[in-house]
């Protein structure tokens, strides 16, 4: 992955704008209500119907901090063509995006806020993936991050490439 490939940008949460993404952030502030984070227990999956398939639990585990795939939404294994779930991030591939994933990660756990991303990268020649990602902190204690919940919105000429890919590998198998 070359710095030519890659597109690494924070974007303000006051610039949230993609109905979905919009949406889950103000559900999640709704659970929250006065408390400085909500837990997980706090959200209903009949709630998040319309989430649910963008949406991905992350673990947050410390000593040493690593972050394992609790729950992925289908949509997030479609577009990336890979099932991590129960998986740790060492797990991510190219290494590059491992690295800023795990940070992006690491950085919502510190600040105990939600936080934006817009990212763009390649795993190789002709797959590209750009997405913008949702990233919201969870805690069982009120105070301990422990978990992530985030959901991701890619790009629309990149689900159509996936759709023209798996139609060309169906009709070849």
């Amino acid at each position: 992955m070359s710095d030519d490939d890659t597109v690494d940008e924070e974007v303000p949460v006051t610039a949230l704008d993609h109905p979905l993404l919009l949406g889950l952030l103000r559900h999640w502030e709704a659970k929250r209500g006065t408390r400085s984070l909500p837990a997980r227990a706090d959200f209903r999956p009949e709630e998040m119907q319309k989430f649910l398939s963008h949406i991905f639990l992350v673990d947050v585990e410390s000593e040493p901090r690593r972050f394992r795939f609790r729950l992925i939404g289908t949509e997030i294994v479609t577009s990336y063509g890979v099932e991590l779930t129960g998986q740790y991030t060492d797990r991510i591939q190219p290494p590059a995006y491992r690295v800023m994933v795990e940070r992006h990660y690491g950085e919502v756990v510190d600040s105990a806020r939600p936080m934006v991303h817009r990212m763009r990268f390649s795993e190789n020649p002709g797959k590209v993936h750009q997405l913008m990602r949702l990233a919201l902190p969870l805690s069982d204690d009120g105070a301990r991050v422990n978990m992530l919940m985030m959901a991701s919105i890619f790009d629309r000429s990149l689900a159509l490439l996936r759709e023209r890919q798996r139609a060309v590998s169906a009709a070849a198998g």
